[in-house]
């Protein structure tokens, strides 16, 4: 049991619940608002299976780095608690499980599957050449949506990459500032980020200019999609969640000013904008 925690701490499986409720919008929006049980647990555990693929591999790819950096040397793997063949034991049966899965859930979905596992297992090296990582992360958070779109229809539409584009900006902008913690640490051993790259206030700068697109882009997709008002009240709630959390934590100079409350009000924008979109669409 006190392995299963601690692989449970490592690959922070509860953070699952920041990306499905976009998967969950998804499922309905597909369905136009009609509720499957049986979709829901699909996208629940495919979500869940996929995620902790990519954080594991993430962790495994990273382990030296982590070793070295004071904030993550503490984690359970970086730390020994766990082995590296226990969390490989672990990726390899989640990406399986998942194709498994996906195979039973239609064609277009398993065939899709090997190429989302990929572009996890690139996402960890991409900080070691390019600055432009985040948004290879946000790109693997949009994809959320898609999926459960996916599992109702076995097919894209233009409407969803719309929502999805929307969720990669505020997710790549989220990821550009919680790499702005490790500033020093990437000057020194040379990890890219657009921070490490551009500065820290510079970073908060784009940030906003990336979060005011999302918004931007989520209006757009309301107003394609024909959705309810109840979910352009939800863009201006999110809206001002962004106003908060930058107006609480924005850079002196280059000294990273970041309260753990950033990463609370992050996942508040995302309850937010997928609980409004789901309300609306049913």
């Amino acid at each position: 049991m006190n392995k299963i925690s601690l692989i449970s701490k490592s690959l922070k499986i509860h953070e699952t619940l920041f990306t499905l409720p976009f998967a969950y919008f998804g499922t309905l929006f597909a369905s136009n608002g009609s509720f499957e049980l049986k979709n829901i647990i699909l996208v629940t555990i495919a979500l869940v299976l996929v995620r902790s693929f990519g954080m594991g591999i993430n962790r495994y790819i990273d382990l030296e780095i982590d070793k070295l950096n004071v904030r993550t040397k503490s984690r359970p793997l970086a730390s020994g608690s766990i082995s590296k063949n226990t969390i490989l034991f672990v990726i390899l049966i989640c990406a399986a499980l998942f194709i498994v899965l996906c195979y039973f859930i239609n064609k277009f979905a398993f065939y899709c599957s090997p190429l989302v596992l990929v572009i996890m297992w690139i996402y960890p090296y991409t900080k070691r050449f390019t600055f432009l990582c985040s948004f290879v992360l946000g790109f693997i958070l949009s994809i959320a949506p898609v999926g459960g779109w996916v599992v109702v229809k076995s097919s894209v539409n233009l409407d969803i990459y719309l929502f999805s584009l929307a969720i990669m900006l505020w997710a790549s902008s989220f990821d550009m500032i919680y790499h702005t913690q490790d500033y020093n640490f990437q000057k020194k051993y040379n990890l890219q980020s657009f921070g490490s790259k551009f500065g820290i206030k510079n970073t908060f700068i784009f940030a906003v200019f990336l979060d005011l697109l999302s918004m931007v882009v989520f209006v757009c997709f309301g107003y394609s999609s024909e959705l309810k008002i109840i979910y352009f009240i939800g863009c201006l709630i999110g809206l001002l969640i962004h106003l908060i959390k930058y107006t609480r934590n924005w850079p002196k100079s280059d000294k990273i000013n970041l309260r753990p409350e950033f990463f609370r009000w992050n996942t508040m924008f995302s309850l937010i904008i997928s609980s409004f979109a789901i309300i609306s669409i049913i």
